[in-house]
């Protein structure tokens, strides 16, 4: 008999932690949910074996693009009927690189010492979602349906990632490369023009004085700014990581105009999708709950979803719960009480998350249809107060020349 220390949700969503003893991890397991609880972690007290798989797995993990191409090939191989440790083996043999294939073995080798696939999943440092779901298709014998589910929530969840991604670095690259000429002009083409209207002696245009007066600051002192810029932004990495200034930094976020909206909607389908597919799943409602809401990355959304967990837990209603906070789409409380009335709130999530997502994606392309021209006019602006700022003083000594 080994000891086993557990950390588990009740019937009421409740964490409990505490030790089982039993025969192997599956028979704990066992225990654990005829006592009622939903299993977050288990682990052995005095592990009989050390240097393991499990030992050597856990210090890696996939990444989201590469879990989920191993559920849609898991779903696939077993849905054709594979066994699943043959699917399993079968993925690793195509397996891509040499650390996907690891952590696949290891899944493979656990599982033909007695362990279930979520248990396997869950040493592998899986996401708690994956594990959950994984859990809840095999004990209801739908395993396949599960990993297609998954395998869709990853590429919808990397899919809204790229397009936030996508929508920040175009228009960071267009800025960049325009300072960059800026920077080089105002470094290395106007101190040498300066030169040349000094031995002039001319009376120089108001702005080719703030342009010489810019570049002389730049030159002298720029170094200073640049180790300003950089310990601000140091200060602000260490500063927003603690929960309080983060709180407020989120708080400002979503108060934002417009991106503040944008931002909520983006939370909004990370969450909704992440909780539809729990329930859909077969997750307890309150397990589910505490599980979705790891999702929210905003902390003022994420106290928000807690809050709301414990009204659902007092026999409260979600949209209700949620519908109450400024920052939430008025459409997001609608849909998921028209969900909750008819008993298919699993399924509205989804068409939730779906339609938030459409949403996003609408509002990030029509962001970059108009930042581009608006960068570009920006930066020829810039640029062309700089060559004017050459050029006039120029023009002015051929008159004088003449």
């Amino acid at each position: 008999m080994s000891l086993y220390a557990y950390e588990a949700l009740d019937r009421h969503g409740r964490s409990r932690k505490g030790e089982v003893e039993a025969a192997s991890e599956r028979l704990a397991r066992q225990q654990l949910k005829k006592q009622g609880l939903v299993v977050r972690s288990l682990q052995e007290v005095h592990p009989q074996r050390s240097g393991t798989h499990r030992d050597r797995g856990s210090h890696e993990r996939l990444k989201a693009s590469e879990t989920s191409l191993f559920l849609e090939q898991l779903a696939t191989l077993v849905s054709a009927g594979m066994t699943l440790t043959d699917a399993l083996e079968s993925i690793a043999d195509s397996a891509e690189n040499r650390r996907t294939r690891r952590v696949i073995l290891a899944l493979r080798q656990q599982i033909l010492e007695g362990s279930s696939l979520a248990q396997a999943l869950a040493s592998q440092r899986f996401e708690e979602v994956i594990c959950n779901m994984v859990a809840a298709g095999e004990e209801t014998g739908q395993l396949e349906a599960v990993a297609v589910r998954l395998a869709e929530l990853l590429s919808k969840r990397q899919q809204l990632k790229q397009d936030l991604l996508s929508a920040t670095l175009y228009p960071l690259i267009i800025l960049l490369s325009g300072l960059g000429v800026m920077l080089f002009l105002l470094a290395v083409v106007v101190p040498q023009v300066v030169s040349v209207f000094a031995h002039a002696g001319a009376d120089l245009p108001w702005l080719t004085k703030m342009v010489i007066a810019l570049s002389t600051f730049l030159r002298d002192d720029g170094k200073w700014v640049m180790l300003f810029l950089l310990g601000l932004l140091v200060g602000c990495h260490y500063l927003f990581r603690l929960p309080t200034w983060r709180a407020r930094r989120d708080k400002a976020v979503l108060k934002l105009p417009l991106l503040g909206a944008l931002f909520a909607k983006v939370e909004m389908a990370r969450f909704a999708r992440t909780l539809g597919m729990l329930m859909s799943g077969g997750v307890p409602v309150l397990a589910a709950l505490h599980i979705a809401n790891q999702s929210w990355t905003l902390i003022p959304l994420r106290k928000l979803g807690e809050r709301a967990r414990e009204q659902v837990r007092e026999g409260g209603s979600l949209s209700r719960a949620l519908g109450g906070h400024p920052s939430m789409p008025r459409l997001a409380f609608s849909l998921m009480e028209v969900g909750e009335k008819s008993g298919r709130l699993d399924n509205m999530l989804v068409r939730l998350a779906d339609h938030f997502e459409r949403d996003v994606a609408r509002l990030l392309k029509r962001f970059l249809t108009m930042a581009e021209p608006i960068l570009i006019l920006f930066m020829a602006l810039c640029v062309g107060a700089l060559a004017m700022a050459i050029l006039l003083p120029i023009a002015q000594m051929n008159e004088l020349v003449r």
